[in-house]
């Protein structure tokens, strides 16, 4: 993520830039212009470049504002198990059933609100070059690694079996995510038509990660 340069005071140009930007990708539609984004944040076009680095990094500067909310739903998998329950139905693989339910719904909420930037991305020569560019340090693939992470944590803590692939797992979980998301900011509601609950997307997924054995 590009950074803004020392020596200069903040004066909220920053701030400014990136409320406008969020609100102008969503209001326009795909394309990102900082001439616009400029007028609407009243700033000098030249302030945008000298705190984002180039359009690129405005971008990825959008998506950081989001990203405890995508911390937030990769935490789920690595979180402690809470305490059992004697009830029916309440233990080891219906917790796993509820965490994906719950990792699930937070992630396409994530994917919902930064839609507009992946697509001004996706319609983007010059844009998808630079994140081509710089595929190592930013992009999509990110996401994946860090929902990976938490499945390993999961493991860790002997809650998933090891045999578990963590990447192939992280593909599954994102790649639902971002499809229910996708949907939904091409279809609006009409999307609940045709996509099945989150609940029932959870279930089918669940024994692929082997649920855990009772102890």
């Amino acid at each position: 993520m590009a950074q803004a340069r020392s020596g200069r005071p903040s004066t909220g140009v920053r701030e400014a830039v990136l409320k406008a930007t969020e609100e102008a990708l969503g209001e326009a539609g795909l394309a990102l212009s900082t001439k616009e984004i400029a007028r609407r944040a009243g700033v000098a076009e030249s302030s945008i470049f000298y705190h984002f680095g180039d359009r690129l990094g405005l971008l990825q500067a959008v998506i950081g504002l989001h990203l405890p909310a995508f911390a937030d739903a990769t935490a789920i998998l690595g979180a402690p198990e809470s305490a059992p329950q004697a009830d029916a139905g309440t233990g080891p693989e219906t917790d796993l059933e509820a965490d994906l339910t719950a990792l699930l719904t937070r992630l396409e909420q994530f994917y919902r609100r930064i839609m507009p930037i992946l697509g001004a991305v996706q319609s983007d020569v010059q844009l998808r070059g630079l994140l081509s560019e710089r595929g190592g340090e930013i992009g999509p693939h990110l996401a994946l690694g860090a929902v990976a992470d938490a499945v390993r944590a999961r493991q860790a803590a002997g809650r998933l079996p090891a045999a578990l692939d963590p990447a192939a797992a992280a593909v599954l979980l994102v790649g639902a995510a971002h499809q229910r998301a996708l949907h939904t900011h091409l279809l609006g509601e009409a999307a609940a038509r045709f996509l099945p609950p989150v609940e029932t997307v959870a279930r089918t997924l669940a024994p692929a990660f082997g649920r855990h054995p009772k102890r």
